[in-house]
C-alpha cells in the first residue's frame, strides 16, 4: 500500500516509519509538510490512501480529485473529521477512518499545566532567569487553593480536569448540557446553569 502524509512534521515521520517498521508492515509512504487542498490534491496520484491532520481541507471537491487520483482510503490522524465532507467521500466510494479517541489524561493535565503557568507566571520567569535576570518584581503567584474552578463540559476530560484540580483544593462548579449527577455526587462538583458557571468562577 502507498499513503501520501500530509502536513507532517518531524516527529510524524519518526513515529509513524518506526510503527510501520515495528508492526511489520512495509507500507510505502511518502511524508509531505504542505497541506492537502485544491491545490495539492494531485500530488496523491498513484497512491491508495492519504493521511491528513486537521488544517487539511477534504471536501468535494479535493475528494474528487482524489477519487480520480486513485485513492480508496482517507485516514485521518486526529479525533475529529469536520474537515471532510463524509458524504462526498461516500459517494465517491473513498473510505474515511480517523482516531476514536486522545488520552483525557494527557489533554486534562495539559490544561492543568498551562493553568499553572498563568497563575505563577513560569513563561515571564523563565524569560528573566535566561538573562540572568533574578528580580521577582510582577511574578508573585496566587494561590488555587480555595478558588472555584469551572468546568464546562463533564465528559472524560471534564472529569479527570475537576479532579486535578480539587486535588489542588479547588471548589468545583460544572456546566454540560447532559449532566452526570452520579459523577457530581461522588466528587462533590455542583452542577450550575452556564451563566451562573462564569459568574462565580475564579478560573
Amino acid at each position: 500500500m502507498k499513503i501520501a502524509f500530509f502536513d507532517t512534521r518531524s516527529y510524524d515521520k519518526a513515529s509513524f516509519t518506526k510503527a510501520n517498521v515495528d508492526g511489520g508492515f512495509n507500507y510505502e509512504i511518502d511524508f509531505r509538510d504542505y497541506k492537502l487542498n485544491k491545490n495539492t490534491a494531485l500530488t496523491a496520484q498513484g497512491f491508495d490512501a492519504v493521511c491528513v491532520f486537521v488544517n487539511d481541507v477534504v471536501n468535494a471537491e479535493v475528494i474528487d480529485v482524489l477519487k480520480k487520483c486513485g485513492v480508496k482510503l482517507i485516514a485521518l490522524r486526529c479525533a475529529g473529521f469536520n474537515n471532510v465532507d463524509l458524504k462526498a467521500a461516500s459517494e465517491a466510494g473513498i473510505k474515511v477512518v480517523r482516531v476514536p479517541a486522545y488520552s483525557p489524561y494527557a489533554v486534562a493535565e495539559h490544561g492543568a499545566a498551562l493553568l499553572l503557568s498563568l497563575t505563577r507566571h513560569i513563561p515571564q520567569a523563565y524569560l528573566r532567569t535566561k538573562t540572568a535576570n533574578f528580580n521577582i518584581d510582577g511574578l508573585t503567584g496566587r494561590d488555587l487553593h480555595g478558588l472555584t474552578a469551572g468546568i464546562l463540559g463533564t465528559g472524560k476530560i471534564g472529569q479527570i480536569m475537576a479532579g486535578i484540580l480539587k486535588g489542588f483544593g479547588m471548589k468545583i462548579i460544572a456546566y454540560d448540557p447532559y449532566p452526570n449527577e452520579k459523577w457530581a455526587g461522588e466528587t462533590g462538583a455542583t452542577y450550575v446553569s452556564k451563566d451562573e458557571i462564569f459568574r462565580q468562577s475564579d478560573v
